[in-house]
């Protein structure tokens, strides 16, 4: 495992490498993990994902995990679907239930250039307990689903935000929210 640091690439392997925008959340070696990737960034972005004040809420459609965030006034709400069947086999570990009622979960937020794949921010942010829990439910269950594979996931993706077309919509349905470090 590689260090990350501010001003330095998000992967050494490809430095400088741009990768599509926008968020994507992720389960992994037992770590949660929400990955920023823009475009263009402004320093009022940077410093709200960094300092700013931060909001996350857990919505599920379609069988399909909505991990739901905001950061200061510059980063409306936005979601990043997940699901665990999408974890490389040997990044994959079973969540592990939090040891105590008020356990938190710790998110580890890395804020991207996506035009150059260097790292712009980086913040490690607590969950509530009501929200920890619900990740570990919510992950634990999709581990007891079989993966159907691409196609079925794109389809139940696509059906999902039919349904709930905006993050707004996907909110109304959030099983926890939070604010960052309550």
């Amino acid at each position: 495992m590689y260090r990350l640091e501010v001003g330095k690439p998000y992967n050494p392997a490809v430095p400088h490498q741009p990768c599509p925008e926008g968020g994507e959340y992720n389960y992994r070696g037992g770590v949660h993990e929400l990955l920023l990737r823009f475009a263009k960034l402004t320093a009022q972005e940077i410093e709200d994902v960094r300092r700013g004040d931060s909001e996350f809420a857990l919505a599920q459609a379609e069988g399909i995990l909505f991990f739901l965030y905001r950061f200061g006034q510059a980063i409306r709400w936005s979601d990043a679907p997940y699901t665990w069947h999408l974890v490389p086999q040997e990044h994959r570990t079973d969540p592990e239930p939090p040891a105590t009622p008020n356990t938190r979960a710790v998110l580890h937020v890395i804020l991207l250039d996506a035009t150059t794949g260097i790292v712009a921010g980086l913040r490690l942010v607590t969950l509530s307990p009501d929200l920890t829990r619900a990740l570990f439910e919510a992950i634990q269950a999709q581990t007891q689903t079989t993966w159907a594979g691409w196609k079925e996931y794109d389809r139940h993706l696509a059906a999902a935000y039919r349904k709930y077309p905006s993050t707004e919509k996907l909110l109304t349905v959030a099983v926890a929210r939070t604010k960052g470090g309550e």
